[in-house]
């Protein structure tokens, strides 16, 4: 127990498995964890002791699920290996941690997702908390990038678009009060971890030691939070790998206004990587778009959907090579095979620095890199003369010392390693024959020296003469030479004499005997000879680290652009027209995931046009169901499609830069921060008018409906207002407040447009179709009725709208009556000067005291038959 004492004193806050035999066993706290976590029996050391110290224990062949689950569930998990053959340890057995398994920093190809960055995040918060630094890393291919935001909300934003499973903060600044509190609200799923305290001074050797650099050549000289939280995660990181080294080659300083910004909401709203209710990648745009045949270009294809450009030029290149490769299908196609065969480099190559490799995953490599040569062929052959510039898809072709390294090292590869190299470095047998000849004779030897006896047989029955001589062997005496007596006579004398049995005697020569022990000790020695040679190639792997991981950033943009093409041959999306201007103009536009589902051609497609000078906000009415927030969702979906490159799902369109997506739809209760659901509406609303530039997209859907009708419209309205004149953001803004239509009247950028709808047989039907013009109706009652609300129910309903109707005029393109206002105003708050008789002024007083937020529909119903009673007298 002293020697796993020492060894959890150094690792407090993780579980410990430590190898003891066939079995990492736990203890202690971590054994009543473990025990509840992964359902195992809990045990005890010393039974019957007072003191009996718990314990728990899981197979060693079975540990990586075990481990897998605990940091699945945010714990650390800390592996003890014993490294030493219990039958040669005088006394403790030596033992030491090979690796620290965290959430955030997981190696495992089984737990790994293949088309997900696993990432580490690591936050520093600046003075008074107004400025965060943040760095992200993923150990399990190098990929590393820091950048410094200005607002909590933007941190948020980096965060849902980066996915980290884990985050790294100043323990300060972690604690209940801490400036990442409101983090840990908003991602309460996240594990949290504190980071080491870092001196200004430790920085640069920190990034020398693994990036060869320093703050000034890494660009972080002027990003001191961004430069902190980074060299915090290569500390954390490489702390968990004790016996390795980080893939890191470089690191991405980057700004978010380098690309279009999408905060927390829009990736969500949107559903880019994954569904709204489910959390799924099926249903989400990611999954329409990701055809890519490798990890690495699933990974790249992602951070594009993410990331979208906002530089014209470099999504004009992308276009270029989508175009090419929609309207050469061969290439496409021949190209998409070839990338099919490609493992994931970027993986392996980290799997060897982080000196977890095994010999398949050097086979992998190496298979991989052979294809090399024929895919550079393929795409000479396949772009051949095009005036285009293609540079995404060329790059392969443009580094040919690059390219001779790798075909250098995949030759060396190809002469260690057999054909099919197993998944354990114990199994050996990985070496090719004529490789190692050392390798070669006690592979031979380990089988039985079948062959080595055989000669000793055959040499010495030519010097004795004695041709039934015979080389035998059994566990008690190992190899001998059985005579019969016969033929004693002819027994030289340097045979030596073993045992008597009853028709023959039995000898050994020296020859034998070291015959006998190269044979016996031939497993142990090839053994150690095979894990030597493996760290031999493996280290000239690791020398050739930078180039493999490069090589799988080029076959990830390659692989990502053919995918692209290959969905935009097949889904019918045309080139849009990207450019610095500012008109958003989409010709029958769909929604590129909800076509997927409905079948090719049965979308009802919609046109949309936005242009600050002229149509800047269309205001969308019409009843639920009629598909506005469908309309609204494909329109920011195909401007983002357009700025990462991709050819988009319409008849044509022309996308204006876009700087900034926000949208505003749906909301729910935040019960953690203490925040209702207009509460959240509101902050989200907030966020829009404080961030939005005039180069934005903004979508909002129902600003207003999670409070009283009055207070609902006047939010609406003013923000509305706002946009328009203060802001200029071209903006969709769907509603069922039809008093909002009046604004066109007033706002000369403003335009109505509805989802059209038709009554027929007393009920309505859903056209699909976006037309001029605002909605007239809600159709509410009609929609209750298709979702199934009882007949009485829907009845009563139509009865009392008729009643309302009656009584004071809800419909038309004016509704501001609901104010006391009949002119296309925003309501003002203003006293009405109008002289009001004895009952008017009894009503005015009875709604100013209603407490219209707390009422029931049916006492609101109450109520308002009561005032009109008053008013009739």
């Amino acid at each position: 127990m002293r020697q796993y004492l020492q060894v959890k004193d150094s690792y407090p806050d993780a579980i410990l498995f430590f190898r003891m035999g066939d079995f990492y066993e736990m203890f202690f706290e971590d054994a009543v964890i473990a025990a509840k976590a992964l359902d195992l029996t809990l045990t005890s050391r010393d039974k019957g002791k007072e003191d009996a110290i718990p314990m728990a224990g899981v197979p060693h062949h079975a540990g990586r699920g075990y481990i897998a689950r605990l940091t699945e569930l945010g714990h650390k998990v800390v592996i003890c290996e014993q490294v030493e053959d219990p039958k040669q340890a005088k006394g403790l057995v030596k033992r030491e941690v090979v690796r620290v398994v965290t959430p955030g920093v997981v190696l495992d190809d089984e737990v790994l997702d293949p088309k997900t960055g696993r990432y580490l995040a690591a936050i520093s918060v600046g003075p008074g908390g107004e400025r965060f630094g943040l760095a992200y890393l993923d150990a399990s291919t190098g990929e590393f990038g820091c950048t410094e935001v200005d607002s909590l909300e933007e941190l948020g934003g980096e965060l849902a678009r980066i996915s980290p499973r884990e985050v790294l903060g100043d323990p300060d600044a972690l604690g209940p009060d801490g400036g990442l509190s409101p983090v840990r609200a908003l991602f309460p799923q996240l594990a949290y971890s504190e980071a080491e305290a870092l001196a200004v001074a430790d920085l640069d050797g920190i990034f020398d030691s693994a990036l060869a650099g320093d703050r000034k050549t890494l660009g972080v000289a002027e990003l001191p939070l961004a430069a902190r939280a980074a060299a915090q995660a290569i500390e954390y990181a490489r702390a968990t790998q004790p016996v390795g080294a980080l893939p890191l080659t470089r690191l991405h300083v980057y700004r978010p206004g380098d690309s279009v910004v999408l905060d927390e909401a829009a990736t969500a709203n949107l559903e880019l990587v994954c569904t709204l209710m489910e959390g799924k990648k099926r249903g989400s745009l990611l999954g329409v778009l990701d055809r890519t045949k490798t990890g690495p270009g699933g990974r790249l294809l992602r951070r594009w959907l993410l990331y979208p450009l906002t530089e014209v030029a470099p999504i004009r290149r992308r276009q270029d090579a989508v175009e090419h490769l929609v309207g050469h299908h061969a290439l496409r196609d021949a190209l998409r095979d070839e990338l099919a065969g490609v493992a994931d480099v970027e993986r392996l190559a980290g799997r060897v620095s982080l000196r977890c490799a095994t010999p398949r995953d050097l086979g992998l490599l190496r298979d991989s890199l052979e294809r090399l040569p024929s895919l550079v062929e393929l795409l000479r052959h396949g772009i051949g003369e095009t005036s285009i510039d293609l540079p995404e898809l060329l790059r392969i072709d443009r580094e040919p010392a690059l390219l001779d390294a790798m075909a250098g090292l995949a030759a060396e590869l190809r002469r260690a390693l057999v054909d099919q190299p197993g998944a354990q470095l114990k199994d050996g047998g990985f070496i090719r024959e004529g490789f190692c000849p050392e390798v070669d004779e006690n592979r031979r030897l380990a089988d039985g020296g079948k062959d080595a006896l055989l000669q000793v047989e055959g040499r010495e029955r030519e010097r004795t003469g004695i041709g039934n001589l015979k080389v035998k062997f059994n566990r008690v005496f190992g190899y001998f030479i059985e005579v019969t007596r016969s033929q004693l006579d002819k027994v030289p004398d340097d045979y030596t004499p073993k045992q008597t049995i009853a028709n023959a005697m039995r000898y050994v020569t020296t020859e034998l005997a070291e015959l006998e022990s190269k044979i016996l000790s031939a497993q142990e020695t090839l053994q150690r000879r095979e894990v030597e040679l493996f760290e031999q190639v493996c280290a000239q792997v690791l020398e050739q680290t930078a180039g493999v991981i490069e090589i799988g950033r080029t076959i990830a943009a390659c692989d990502s652009l053919a995918a692209l093409a290959d969905v935009a041959h097949e889904r019918g999306y045309v080139r849009p027209t990207v450019d610095d201007g500012e008109l958003l103009d989409i010709t029958d536009g769909r929604h590129p995931v909800i076509e997927t589902t409905v079948g090719q051609g049965q979308f009802v497609p919609n046109d949309c046009r936005l242009e600050p000078l002229s149509d800047q906000i269309l205001l969308v009415t019409g009843p639920n169901m009629a598909g506005k927030s469908t309309y609204m969702r494909q329109v920011a979906q195909i401007a983002l499609m357009a700025q990462m490159g991709s050819f988009v799902p319409a008849g044509a369109a022309t996308v204006g830069v876009v700087d900034r997506i926000f949208t505003r739809v749906g909301a729910a209760d935040n019960l953690a921060r203490g925040e209702s659901t207009f509460m959240v509406e509101m902050r989200e609303t907030a966020a829009i008018l404080a961030g939005a530039t005039r180069r934005s997209l903004v979508v909002l859907d129902e600003v207003g409906r999670g409070t009283s009708t009055f207070d609902g419209v006047s939010i609406a309205w003013a923000v509305t207002e706002y946009l328009h004149d203060a802001i200029g953001c071209r903006t969709l803004f769907a509603t069922h407040y039809h008093e909002l239509c009046a604004l066109s009247q007033t706002r000369p950028r403003i335009k109505n447009v509805s989802a059209a709808v038709r009554e027929h047989g007393g009920g309505i039907v859903f056209l699909r179709r976006i037309v001029a013009g605002g909605a007239n109706k809600s159709y509410g009652i009609e929609v209750g009725k298709l979702a199934g609300l009882p007949r009485t129910v829907v009845s009563r309903a139509r009865s009392i709208l008729r009643e309302l109707e009656g009584s004071q005029k809800l419909g038309g393109g004016n509704q501001l009556d609901l104010f006391g206002a009949a002119t296309a105003t925003p309501p003002s708050g203003a006293e009405d000067a109008r002289e009001m008789s004895g009952a008017e002024a009894e009503v005015a007083d009875s709604l100013r005291d209603a407490d219209i937020n707390n009422m029931t529909p049916m006492q609101a119903m109450t109520l308002i038959a009561d005032l009109k009673l008053r008013l009739a007298q």
